[in-house]
């Protein structure tokens, strides 16, 4: 009767194995599967770090360009030339006066 009983208590550690091997294959390929996708990401990440590096310096040289173009078009001389040529104004030989507030 020993025998008997020993039998079924190999098989459920066969079965405990069998299973525990399919477990840890199986958790293996997840975790393979989860790294493999990460490095692709990853790949694709720093694939387009130096295209974004060109773009924001094209974009940094674009601003530098617009600011130096607001500044010439705000200059003193430029509108004081404009409005003196196309508009026929004079300059004020005095100086303004302030009025007093009541």
């Amino acid at each position: 009767m020993a025998k008997n009983e020993a039998m079924p208590i190999v098989q459920r550690k066969k079965m405990l194995n069998r299973w525990s091997i399919f477990g840890l294959l199986g958790m293996s390929a997840v975790f393979m599967v989860l790294y493999v996708s990460n490095v692709i990401t990853v790949n694709g990440l720093l694939r387009r770090i130096p295209r974004l590096e060109e773009k924001r310096d094209s974009l940094l040289y674009e601003s530098r360009r617009l600011e130096e173009s607001i500044a010439r078009l705000q200059s003193a001389e430029r509108i004081t030339g404009i409005a003196k040529e196309k508009l026929g104004m004079i300059p004020n030989q005095s100086a303004p006066q302030v009025l007093p507030t009541k």
